[in-house]
């Protein structure tokens, strides 16, 4: 049995990345004399309407703020700020989000153009899912700008699960590497769904189990996108932009022939719902329900429970309010077909295809799902196209220029009823497309969003936990060469690069190190012999520095293969340094090996070992959960000198009662000076 999930864990883990692709910067509390983050804007009544306008569906970039009227409710109301936002990709970003917290509060910026990438796993076909590959990743490179955010979902995700981020090189790569995350018709199932073939094994009721997991699978979608709706809306005021790659949707109705029992080739009748089997299984616990091997329990009540459910539901009904929930939140769909233009619903085979008119009928509702979700939330759907790419330019240019105008409404009332905004332009043949209306809080909604808009006071111990856990991020444990540099502070700062191959070579070869900070240039070689897999080597840049320093290595491959390279920017240490990582276990016998990515086994000691200057000494270490909660094992202290005279504080402790999953480690250092502490986060695996 396999699940569906992992298929496009790559996409998902680079919005993650994005947010750690930086140095994490440490995350101060919110200053108290600052004003609380406000969901409703209720003191002003003030309203942002982004709108649109297009001749034969090019923008109009030329209006002025006399040629729009704004009415709700039929009242007009007095533009009060009229701004043209004319958007062009560019390299030059602002401050990238570090944290969750701040890619939250990016979302509020009016400026920054907010789009979740949906990913329909369950209704795109892996064709599909190659098809549209290229062309979306050259999409989101046409349409975000320097300042704008974009998340990915899923049907599988929860909406406040998403992470938004301004860098889009990370999820373009896994768009590319993980191409194949398209589940329809494929043999993909989880749990649940495996539940309904064990519950109806029989060919009578083979229709049965493929209708319940095709409604199953489309309520899972809409109800996430419903989710993301009114997330989204709750999260932000301004337009957002939901680029939704979908084959389209059947929108079932109640279907009362599902729950009829179906008759069996053995002359009975599939069994009607009744009391479940009691027996024990095989730890001696008692089960209820029909056992399926040595270890499944299926409970054929769950399975009748769901399939009278499944026949009960109006997706017809759930879209029309998916899209009021939409013109309320202020959320547009831009709907994609990646098939291009589709000749059939259905493949060949191995079930047998139904007949080309039923064929057809299904084809047009899949594609009219996806226009009339699109058409009615003021988006546009590429659909029916065998140019994609011309589809998506015209996307593109629908979301690089827009007017964003902004008016106190007239209408004061706190009643958290709906209000129509109607746009419009006095200049002939103009198309407007603008947000549809808001609605209004209410007094109860305005005190709670107040209440929690004043954050409880995080201590920084908590926040300097998140912000350690958060450069995990950066591992890349396929990589064949990985290397972690660490600062020493001082005046002319020596550098500590250790490095870690995932194959050992088979000849001796050589690693040669490039450093630069500006104008100040260093070279540094390490020697390893043949089987040797990690190496640390030391060494000085001269200067002082004062900018980040940029690190090359590379190592010479085996014969006929192209040469290991990696790069590494460290910043100068402006406190304790971080601290130099070692491994030993089973497969470094005796000796401790350098590390070069934060990565141990369960089944190895991990040694930590900080620089430490003048009458510094290492006080006190713990382990710490990926929340910053304490784990009760043990950490030995101890001290050494190397051959140079530096001293090293040295940290130890053994893994082996840890689970696999992420951990911090905290090592407090005093001296003369007071006492500082230093989070190091790590990951344990099996």
């Amino acid at each position: 049995m396999l699940s569906r999930v992992p298929l496009v864990s790559a996409v998902l883990i680079a919005a993650v990345a994005a947010l750690g692709a930086q140095s994490p910067a440490s995350q101060k509390p919110q200053d108290p004399k600052e004003p609380p983050r406000q969901i409703f804007r209720t003191e002003a009544n003030f309203v942002r309407v982004d709108v649109f306008p297009t001749v034969d569906g090019m923008p109009v970039k030329d209006l002025t703020r006399a040629d729009f009227r704004v009415l709700e409710d039929g009242v007009i109301q007095t533009i009060d700020s009229f701004e043209f936002v004319q958007v062009s990709a560019g390299v030059t970003r602002g401050h990238e989000p570090n944290t969750i917290r701040e890619s939250r509060d990016a979302l509020k910026d009016p400026r920054a153009r907010v789009f979740v990438l949906f990913l329909d796993v369950p209704h795109v076909t892996i064709h599909g899912s190659w098809n549209i590959r290229e062309p979306l990743v050259r999409l989101i490179d046409r349409v975000l700008a320097p300042d704008d955010l974009i998340g990915i979902m899923t049907p599988f995700m929860a909406a406040s699960d998403i992470v938004f981020a301004r860098k889009t090189d990370v999820i373009a790569g896994g768009l590319r590497d993980r191409w194949p995350w398209g589940d329809r018709f494929t043999l993909h199932e989880d749990e649940r769904e495996f539940m309904y073939r064990a519950c109806y094994p029989w060919e009578a009721t083979k229709d049965v189990v493929k209708e319940m997991v095709a409604r199953r699978r489309e309520v899972q979608t809409l109800k996430a996108l419903s989710e993301l709706v009114l997330w989204l809306g709750d999260e932000r005021d301004e337009r957002k932009a939901i680029l939704t790659v979908s084959e389209g949707w059947l929108l079932f109705r109640e279907n009362g022939d599902l729950t009829r029992p179906r008759d069996l080739e053995t002359g009975g009748q599939e069994p009607s719902p009744g009391p479940e089997p009691i027996g024990t299984g095989p730890d001696g616990r008692i089960r209820i329900g029909r056992t399926f091997g040595s270890e499944e329990t299926i409970s054929k009540s769950e399975c009748d429970r769901d399939r009278l459910s499944l026949a009960l539901i109006d997706n017809d009904y759930f879209m029309r309010r998916l899209i009021d929930d939409a013109n309320r939140a202020n959320a547009s769909f831009y709907t994609v077909d990646p098939r291009g233009l589709p000749v059939f619903d259905s493949p060949i085979g191995p079930d047998k295809p139904p007949p080309l008119q039923i064929d057809q009928q299904i084809l047009r509702r899949r594609i009219d799902t996806l226009r009339i979700l699109a058409d009615n939330t003021d988006g546009l759907a590429v659909v029916n196209s065998n140019d994609l790419e011309k589809g998506l330019r015209r996307m593109a240019d629908d979301l690089t220029s827009y007017y964003l105008l902004g008016y106190y409404s007239t209408n004061a009332k706190l009643d958290g009823r709906f209000r129509e905004i109607r746009v419009e332009v006095n200049r002939p043949g103009v198309d407007v497309r603008a947000r549809r209306g808001y609605r209004a809080p209410t007094e109860e909604e305005v005190l709670a969003a107040r209440k929690a808009a004043t954050p409880a006071a995080v201590p920084e111990s908590v926040t300097l936990a998140q912000n350690a856990i958060a450069s995990l991020a950066q591992l890349r444990p396929s990589a064949p060469l990985r290397t972690r540099a660490v600062v020493l502070p001082g005046e002319t700062p020596t550098v500590w690069l250790s490095g870690q191959l995932a194959n050992a070579p088979s000849a001796a070869t050589r690693a040669e190190i490039q450093a630069s900070a500006g104008e100040i240039t260093a070279t540094a070689a390490a020697e390893l012999a043949p089987g040797q897999r990690a190496f640390v080597v030391p060494f000085s840049l001269g200067g002082k520095v004062t900018g980040p320093i940029d690190i090359r290595v590379r190592i010479s491959a085996e014969p006929g293969q192209p040469p290991l390279t990696d790069a590494v920017r460290v910043e100068p240490a402006d406190g304790p340094a971080q601290p130099v990582m070692f491994r030993r276990g089973p497969a470094t016998g005796n000796r401790v090996e350098p590390l070069g990515e934060p990565v141990f086994s369960r089944t190895e000691r991990a040694r930590f070992e900080v620089p430490l200057a003048g009458d510094a000494k290492l006080t006190a270490a713990r382990l710490l959960d990926r929340n910053g909660a304490a784990i009760d094992l043990p950490v030995t202290l101890s001290e050494r000198s190397d051959p140079a005279g530096q001293r090293w504080g040295v940290a130890e402790a053994v893994l082996a009662p840890l689970a696999p999953a992420d951990y911090i480690l905290e090592i407090s250092a005093g001296s003369g000076e007071g006492e500082n502490k230093r989070f190091t986060a790590f990951r344990v695996t099996r």
